[in-house]
């Protein structure tokens, strides 16, 4: 009798654990997803036209063509480009304006290929001239503390990339949306 105590106690643990696993792994299944680039809400947005996601307009405004503004900096890999990236997101609610003052709020921006080749941004800041523009999707006030964006006003983002020149004609943006995983695609 006690070999069947002794089964039915490992059956249940054969059914306990995989179960145990799971309720641990599943939680960070969509915030992997989405940072992998599958899985997540998503917003696309045609040429010319906005995304919205989460309350937010998301607009391409353009990819330029840039060049190093010093010509005595590090050259750049031969058969690249440098393209400056110019994204406008504009609060529709109350709810997404908080998100800009919020510190979980963030996106980060990357670009991809119709390849399917992805670029995220340069750290070189001598690769597009000033600008003005913010470099990230954080609304600061005149502290350098995070503020809310009001309702309807528009933030400009502009990011950089060193591309392969051959993916540089056909490059799309990717905002990659958390602290709610999503991905917000902007076509040119």
């Amino acid at each position: 009798m006690n070999w069947k105590r002794d089964l039915w106690y490992g059956l249940g643990l054969l059914a306990l654990v995989p179960a145990a696993l799971a309720a641990q792994v599943l939680p960070w299944r969509e915030r992997y997803e989405t940072l992998a680039g599958k899985g997540g809400r998503e917003a696309v947005a045609a040429h010319g036209q906005a995304a919205r996601f989460n309350g937010i307009e998301w607009r391409l405004k353009s990819i330029t063509e840039g060049r190093p503004q010093d010509p005595t900096a590090r050259p750049l890999p031969p058969r690249t480009k440098v393209a400056i990236v110019v994204v406008g997101l504009r609060p529709l609610t109350e709810q997404a304006s908080k998100w800009f003052g919020a510190m979980g709020g963030t996106c980060k921006i990357r670009v991809t290929d119709a390849a399917g080749r992805t670029w995220g941004p340069s750290i070189r800041s001598d690769l597009a001239p000033k600008s003005g523009l913010s470099p990230s999707c954080f609304n600061m006030d005149a502290d350098f503390k995070l503020a809310p964006l009001p309702v309807g006003r528009e933030l400009t983002v502009q990011t950089v990339y060193v591309v392969p020149a051959d993916a540089f004609r056909t490059l799309r943006v990717e905002v990659r949306v958390a602290p709610e995983p999503g991905t917000v695609r902007l076509l040119p």
